[in-house]
């Protein structure tokens, strides 16, 4: 089974691995710009993921960040 997701351009993709690498059962993830397919490897020693990882941890350190709750997980997802 596949899943598409669209970003836009400010999506903070990390948080988005992080947050799907968590979910049991997914066991790869790609990234697709412009027909051109990424592995992971590549996205994470590319000189943007550096500076996109720099950005999210400086947010978080300034209490720039969301929380997620179980039940808002649970309905992205339409787990029950």
């Amino acid at each position: 089974m596949e899943i598409k997701i669209s970003l836009d351009e400010y999506a903070d993709v990390p948080f988005i691995k992080k947050l799907l690498s968590q979910i049991k059962g997914i066991n790869h993830i790609e990234i697709s710009e412009n027909d051109k397919t990424y592995s992971w490897e590549e996205i994470e020693n590319s000189e943007n993921f550096g500076k996109v990882m720099e950005q999210s941890e400086n947010d978080y350190r300034n209490g720039n960040h969301q929380e997620l709750t179980d039940d808002l997980l649970d309905d992205i997802f339409d787990r029950k």
